[in-house]
């Protein structure tokens, strides 16, 4: 029906669209057929009188409790509608009594579900905090035929909905001077609550963030990220947040929710694979969680509300957490940070709908879900940790400590000449000159003791390698050096390196004549500066032999890296691409072509260093 009456709407000419489109009959069939979206807002159907649909309610035994405004049943303050909170599961019970249109019986409901499904949300936010509405329904008694909250929870219930969905409007103090008496105030909340608080015998300051405190104490006020998404529709609930701030030394920590339906298809190593690999980050941990922590986190993350969304299928709830740590956040742009004022890094947001996408080509049926949720800043994710307890916040603290003190900034940085899983290489000004710090990641010693090796120690023999300046933990300070080549162009360039083949061939003689292998060296890896000299750069590859080869010919820069070979190569590194005239032939000729004598001229039975 739905899809008959877009189609014939869509071949209307313009002037009869906008006649119908402001016509009451356009009304009815669009918010009975059309929307998509629904808001909570339910009429009972004409027939049905107030305390009747009640009497039904209790008769399907439909988990079910009157919010509000019920002293005086069967009757309720004029212009008040129903607020009734359901349990999920018991919703579609209630389907055959309502109608989303007004149908003559003007008993307006506002029908929400505990996690926010089947219409049940408030501008896309589950109404209450998962445990408050757990336990309103849990806690219920019968008054004059209704079932309506215990009296302390009452009390909890509408002091949460005083400070967060009325805001400005419920007239409490605490709020900016003067606002609510321009918003109008719509019940005495305050002295409401007053009465209520002496009766339960509740202490607690009667102000937004007397009952936001007390609230959180009792395990019912909204998560951080929730709050977030509150603010967005109640500016003024800002009063209520933390600042966001970061850490100077920079580094961001992020933690991903992969969902159970992204579990379940085998995508939790492949999601953590395409953070190493397309956005770099470091992952700490991937925790996959036990069935208490489930719950937990399904309850106190994304506000509970854990449905299918905009996507065809559920997503379904937490199964594990991604704990990564990205070395390089970048700041959303404007336009982006006017819609998600709490994200703070953009790496996080485009991995997160990237990998979303990814999904639908990796899974052939019923991949249109969201498998993947995410913390918008590094405040919230380190809520998500605590959830799972103080051993593993101090867990993993630790290791963003490890990386974020390892990565901070001692010298002013120039620009940032480069960024991959294992470093990153800074230009940076050190004393009155510039200079170059090699930074290495936590978990890459390895790597590091190689470049520190060829700067500390090699530079004093061969002069083509560039000295050490200083070093510290996981780092090295090298010279700056200027290079001409990246001013050329490519034939420019290869004019220029097949003048120095004689060097060239000599740099791989002389580590081939100390057993090493400078894997990975090409022509990238050269520096050539204005007055003349030659260095390399690039040793976090270089390896000793373990069976060094009997001739030069045989190394592997001449001959190429060998396949049974177990060492250390770099991600994008090709076997079959890796011998001499695969790498230099086009820049200073194929291997054969290269002069015997020079060869000669450079033994390779000279004593192993």
């Amino acid at each position: 029906m739905k899809r008959i009456l877009i189609v014939a709407y869509r071949y209307l000419p313009s002037s009869t669209k906008q006649g119908i489109t402001q016509s009451k009959l356009y009304t009815y069939i669009h918010t009975r057929f059309l929307a998509s979206d629904r808001s909570p807002r339910v009429y009972v159907k004409r027939g049905i009188t107030r305390m009747e649909f009640l009497s039904i309610l209790h008769q399907r035994k439909v988990n079910y409790v009157l919010l509000r405004w019920w002293q005086n049943l069967p009757e309720i303050p004029p212009g008040e509608d129903m607020d009734i909170l359901v349990s999920d599961e018991h919703r579609d019970l209630i389907d055959d009594l309502v109608t989303f249109h007004n149908n003559g019986s003007d008993i307006m409901c506002d029908i929400y579900t505990v996690s926010g499904v089947k219409n049940g949300c408030r501008r896309n936010i589950p109404y209450f905090q998962p445990n408050l509405a757990h336990t309103l329904l849990k806690t219920r008694v019968m008054y004059r035929g209704a079932f309506v909250p215990s009296p302390l929870h009452y009390f909890a219930s509408l002091a949460y909905h005083a400070v967060f969905h009325k805001g400005y409007r419920s007239g409490l103090s605490g709020f900016a001077t003067g606002v609510a008496a321009t918003c109008g105030v719509e019940h005495s909340y305050t002295a409401i609550l007053e009465e209520l608080a002496q009766k339960n015998r509740v202490e607690v300051d009667l102000s937004v963030s007397g009952l936001y405190e007390w609230l959180k104490q009792e395990g019912y006020a909204p998560a951080d990220d929730t709050l977030t998404k509150l603010i967005e529709h109640r500016p003024e609930l800002s009063i209520l947040e933390t600042p966001l701030a970061s850490d100077a030394r920079g580094g961001e920590m992020l933690v991903f929710v992969a969902r159970e339906k992204l579990v379940e298809d085998g995508l939790l190593h492949d999601f953590k694979s395409f953070l190493e690999d397309q956005y770099n980050m470091d992952i700490l941990d991937i925790r996959q969680l036990d069935t208490a922590e489930k719950e937990e986190c399904s309850i106190r993350i994304r506000g509970g509300k854990w449905d299918k969304g905009p996507f065809k299928y559920s997503g379904g709830k937490p199964e594990a957490l991604i704990v990564a740590y990205d070395f390089h956040p970048r700041p959303p742009d404007p336009a982006i940070h006017q819609n998600q004022i709490r994200m703070t890094n953009l790496n996080n947001m485009e991995a997160k709908y990237a990998y979303r996408a990814k999904t639908k080509s990796l899974i052939l049926f019923k991949s249109d879900y969201n498998g993947v949720h995410s913390a918008d800043n590094e405040r919230d994710a380190w809520s998500y940790i605590d959830i799972l307890g103080k051993d593993y916040r101090d867990l993993i603290a630790q290791q963003v400590e490890t990386r974020r003190s390892r990565y901070r900034r001692i010298w002013p940085v120039q620009k940032v000449l480069s960024i991959n899983k294992i470093s990153k290489v800074e230009l940076i000004k050190y004393g009155t000159s510039n200079a170059v710090k090699k930074t290495f990641r936590p978990g890459k010693e390895r790597y590091f003791e190689r470049e520190l090796y060829a700067a500390k120690e090699l530079s004093k023999k061969l002069e083509f390698i560039p000295p050490l300046l200083e070093e510290g933990d996981g780092y090295i300070v090298t010279p700056y050096l200027e290079n001409i080549l990246d001013h050329l162009s490519e034939y420019e360039k290869k004019k220029v390196l097949s003048s120095r083949y004689e060097e060239i061939i000599g740099i791989i003689n002389s580590m081939y004549c100390r057993g090493l292998a400078y894997i990975n060296f090409n022509p990238d890896s050269i520096i050539i500066t204005p007055d003349n000299r030659l260095f390399c750069t690039g040793f976090e590859y270089l390896q000793s032999y373990q069976v060094v080869p009997a001739s030069l010919e045989a190394a592997f820069e001449i001959a190429g890296v060998p396949k049974e070979f177990k060492g250390d190569l770099p991600e994008s590194f090709k076997i079959s691409s890796s011998s001499f005239n695969s790498v230099w032939g086009t820049y200073i000729g194929k291997w054969d072509s290269i002069p015997l004598s020079l060869v000669q001229a450079h033994p390779a039975n000279l004593t192993i260093e």
